[in-house]
């Protein structure tokens, strides 16, 4: 049972009770602090339950939640209406990770936590965990709570031989994809230079908003917000720029993450109006990233999701992201498992059809797992 919860800042969370350092880049501390210098506003949610026993979780209530693929609505695909919701983790990465203190908390005291932490005048329906990984999904299943299958997430294994033992390990058709890449780009002419994120720049920002603007015509804030959203990424630790150059113009941009052991693909940019620019994107994306993977050490590249398709024809390994509720046994519960069923029947970026059949449940994923 839980001893205690309360909302606190992150530092006050932290100093009230050791948390074990995240595994992944979305979960960090610099990374959380950087969210909340950037305008995410979280509700720190601790919960004890013994002395070394803990977790910690980010809140939001779901009204408050704007990213379309962490809406409650998007979630359950429409079956509980967001105000009866709240949203446990950080609304950018689409990766989740619960923090815990030196011993795990179970998965049904966390459970009951993120429930009786939310007790208000009508408490919510469902507190939902979004883009868990299989392992955690199946823990939080095992104590009752439906879990639906939300996205494919990328991995790209570094080989210790680097970007020739990647090539030479992929498949026939898989290899010949990466050389008509490589070939269409270096015909073009343009170069690529990895260097460590310095701060503001201004290149970098307006590539950043016209991708932003391509992909999503509303898009109407200025490059200015960019910018000081470099100058913070700067601070962090391991923060890389991937340029690619073409007549002497940057074309193209990615910036990335180096964190414990994993290379962390973040934010690219490609002005594609420029003709020979549109094949750099592969470059930026994959090979770039996976040399500089190579050279810091690091044992792979997060790819992330979306574009499931053009990752594993480059070789990425696909693993399961999970949607778990937290309810209360009853209707609410079977709402939740009605929606989160639907939400896995369409998503927006379903596994190739070869590789193999889709899992019908975190327990039944039985491949090797980053979270494992």
């Amino acid at each position: 049972m839980i001893g205690s919860y309360a909302y606190a800042s992150l530092p006050e969370a932290t100093a009230r009770h050791p948390l074990a350092p995240a595994r992944g880049l979305y979960s960090s501390d610099s990374w959380l602090e950087l969210l909340r210098e950037h305008g995410h506003q979280y509700r720190w949610l601790l919960m004890c339950a013994r002395e070394r026993a803990a977790a910690l979780a980010p809140v939001t209530d779901g009204p408050a939640v704007q990213a379309g693929r962490y809406r409650p609505g998007f979630l359950l695909d429409e079956r509980l209406p967001a105000e009866r919701c709240v949203v446990a983790g950080p609304r950018t990465g689409y990766l989740n990770e619960l923090r815990y203190g030196p011993e795990r908390l179970p998965a049904a005291e966390v459970a009951e936590g993120l429930l009786a932490g939310e007790q208000r005048e009508r408490p919510p329906g469902a507190a939902l965990l979004p883009y868990l990984p299989s392992g955690p999904a199946a823990a939080f299943e095992t104590a009752g709570h439906p879990a639906g299958l939300i996205a494919w997430d990328a991995w790209l294994d570094v080989p210790g031989t680097g970007f020739d033992g990647y090539l030479s390990g992929l498949e026939k058709t898989h290899r010949n994809q990466v050389k008509d890449d490589l070939r269409r780009y270096t015909m073009a002419g343009v170069a690529f230079s990895t260097r460590p994120l310095t701060g503001p720049d201004d290149e970098i920002s307006d590539l950043l908003v016209l991708h932003e603007r391509m992909y999503g015509t509303a898009y109407d804030r200025p490059g200015g917000r960019f910018s000081r959203y470099l100058a913070r990424c700067a601070e962090l630790p391991g923060a890389y720029v991937v340029r690619a150059r073409l007549a002497g113009r940057t074309v193209g941009c990615h910036l990335v993450f180096h964190y414990r052991d994993v290379l962390w693909v973040r934010l690219i940019g490609v002005d594609e109006s420029r003709p020979g620019t549109r094949g750099c994107y592969f470059g930026l994306m994959f090979y770039e990233p996976l040399r500089l993977a190579h050279e810091l050490g690091a044992r792979a590249v997060h790819l992330g999701i979306g574009t499931s398709r053009a990752k594993a024809r480059r070789g990425a390994r696909l693993e399961p992201l999970w949607t778990v509720a937290v309810t209360a046994e009853g209707r609410v519960r079977d709402l939740a498992r009605e929606g989160l069923a639907a939400r896995a029947r369409d998503l927006p970026d379903p596994a190739p059809e070869a590789d193999g059949p889709v899992p019908e449940s975190p327990s039944a994923w039985q491949r090797p797992s980053w979270a494992a």
